[in-house]
């Protein structure tokens, strides 16, 4: 017996030596038989079934569409050493009984271990997500739809997608059992929230609401909404956590409906606040009294709106609030305007009637003009559009510059005036343009060239054109009176004591310069037939220029700014009527 053990002892010791470096025989890893393979042998052989594995196509369909994704594209590969690994330990378990019966148990069987797998889910993942975007869908809840004055409903639509742990345990099936047959697209279906069923309460709701108008009074007017308008803004509520006919909650879409009312009334009920005129006593005084304003409370009146929408019956009134100018006389102690800054003023002496009638006009307009702290005064804001109902007559454009005749013709006499008053007050001058031609009324009054202001308002977009502004640089309102007497305007501008001094250099002059512009001929069809005249004469060219200097308080400089301007040259220009064209000296 001992002798019997020694032998089985010595012929096992020789089987493991002979294998120490190499798979013990019968062994297989899956399919593939490593038995008595050395261990880089063994490994070659699995890698070329991985490859193959990675290529081993899966077969899945949903209606008339395949998909036909490798095991690659589903992220599954074999994992070389954990399958070589698997192999090699057959035989060489932990313990002597172990081995001696997994030893015994090869001579008689053959022994398979699983393939070792690798699944990467990110792989998986997107190949799923590719399909879903073909394939799946989302859930949709089923929905209201008011078409006018009718309500109906949208069925609901379940939502598909792939089913991902599926089609991951058909890709680990076919590694131990490949197949060509195709299979079913696994796939999960999401029910939708709302079922058409859940909406039939609401739409009989909605049905009802739109049976009538929603009534809306203000101050004894009367309004009616028409079921139609208000029907567009319904907008039923979902509550996630919540599913079926409790889920939803019917309502209107209330920023949409706030800016649908605000649009709809805001000509007719609400208006904007108007600032007290004031003048200068000794200090600010009302003129005139402001007017409130008053604006539409619109959230307010969208959900008062909305609960008489579906509760039919009643009316609403118009929430509104009353705004109150910035300045009226209450709080003229608040403005810090306490004293004179600067006075402007220009002569028009030599105009004619029209043009007169446009700088008294303008002088008024602008008169009273207030100035936030730390804001921009802008003459055309100021003065508003230029307009026949705001007393405006037709004049030429500006005496002696280019030919042209239009409404408000002599404006530009009151701007200068502003400027001359922003200019000594040292105020910045934010937009500034002077005239293109010497214009010499301007110069009365020893007033050198440049110190004019030019302004327009084109026909269309009456504040797009050239402005006159300055900024408020202090914490305090501005006030800009403007009148106008004998030939004169005037402009004061009020405010805090700045303690500003502004100092200006000589003007200088350059010119003239020869004028380079031809004779013109312009036709214009109002003359009466036979007509010639002359409407400008020869202009030479010029140039002047000034340097303002501002200091502060402290006599520290806060602004140096040359104010320099070119003023064309211009040949002789004829109108003529329309028989006459080519007969003016100018030759057409």
């Amino acid at each position: 017996m001992a002798a019997l053990l020694l032998i089985a002892t010595a012929a096992l010791l020789a089987f493991r030596g002979a294998y120490a470096d190499k798979v013990y025989p019968a062994v297989a890893v899956g399919d593939v038989p490593v038995g008595g393979l050395p261990r880089d042998a063994a490994e070659t052989r699995l890698a070329e079934r991985a490859a193959a594995l990675a290529a081993q196509p899966l077969r899945f369909a949903a209606g008339d569409r395949t998909w036909t994704p490798t095991l690659a594209d589903l992220g599954v590969s074999l994992d070389l050493e954990a399958s070589l690994g698997a192999a090699y330990r057959v035989g060489r378990e932990a313990t002597a009984p172990d081995r001696l019966w997994s030893a015994a148990n090869l001579v008689r069987n053959d022994r398979a271990v699983p393939f070792g797998l690798r699944l990467d889910l990110g792989v998986l993942g997107r190949w799923c997500d590719g399909i879903d975007a073909e394939f799946g869908r989302e859930p949709r809840a089923a929905a209201l739809v008011v078409e006018g004055a009718t309500v109906s409903i949208e069925p609901e639509v379940d939502g598909i997608a792939v089913d991902r742990e599926a089609v991951r345990a058909a890709a680990v099936a076919a590694v131990a059992a490949p197949s060509d047959g195709v299979a079913p697209l696994p796939i999960v279906t999401t029910p939708a929230a709302i079922r058409a069923a859940d909406l039939a309460g609401a739409r009989a709701r909605v049905g009802a609401a739109l049976a009538a108008p929603v009534a809306v009074v203000h101050e004894g007017r009367r309004w009616e909404l028409a079921p139609e308008d208000l029907g567009r803004f319904v907008a039923p509520i979902v509550d996630p956590a919540r599913t079926g006919a409790d889920a939803v909650t019917l309502d209107l879409d209330q920023p949409a409906l706030a800016a649908f009312l605000s649009e709809r009334f805001a000509a007719e009920i609400e208006r904007e606040p108007v600032d007290a005129l004031l003048g200068w006593n000794e200090g600010p005084v009302v003129v005139e009294e402001g007017v409130d304003g008053r604006a539409i409370q619109a959230e307010t009146f969208a959900r008062e709106v909305t609960t008489a929408f579906f509760a039919p019956g009643g009316t609403v009134p118009v929430p509104v609030e009353i705004v109150k100018p910035a300045v009226d006389g209450t709080n003229l102690d608040q403005l810090g305007i306490t004293t004179l800054l600067a006075r402007g003023d220009s002569n028009y002496d030599g105009g004619s009637f029209d043009r007169d009638t446009n700088v008294e006009v303008g002088a008024r307009l602008l008169n009273g003009t207030l100035v936030p702290p730390g804001g921009e005064f802008s003459f055309n804001g100021a003065i508003g559009e230029i307009t026949a109902d705001k007393g405006y007559v037709v004049s030429t454009v500006v005496q002696g510059e280019r030919a042209g005749r239009d409404i408000g013709g002599g404006i530009c006499q009151v701007s200068t005036t502003v400027f001359r008053a922003a200019l000594l007050a040292g105020l910045p001058i934010t937009e500034w343009w002077p005239h293109s031609y010497r214009i010499l009324t301007y110069e009365h009054d020893g007033w050198g060239p440049g110190y004019d202001a030019s302004i327009l308002q084109p026909e269309g977009d009456p504040f797009g054109g050239g402005d006159l502004r300055f900024a408020n640089p202090s914490d305090s309102w501005l006030l800009v009176e403007s009148w106008t007497t004998g030939v004169h305007v005037v402009v004061n501008i009020y405010g805090p004591d700045l303690g500003y001094d502004a100092q200006f250099s000589e003007t200088t002059f350059d010119g003239p310069f020869p004028h380079e512009e031809a004779d013109l001929e312009t036709v214009n069809p109002a003359l009466p037939p036979g007509t010639i005249e002359q409407t400008e004469w020869p202009l030479d060219g010029s140039e002047a220029s000034f340097t303002r200097d501002v200091y502060g308080p402290d006599g520290e400089l806060l602004e140096s700014r040359q104010f320099f301007t070119k003023f064309r040259g211009r040949g002789n220009v004829w109108q003529v009527s329309p028989d006459m064209v080519g007969q003016s000296p100018a030759g057409g």
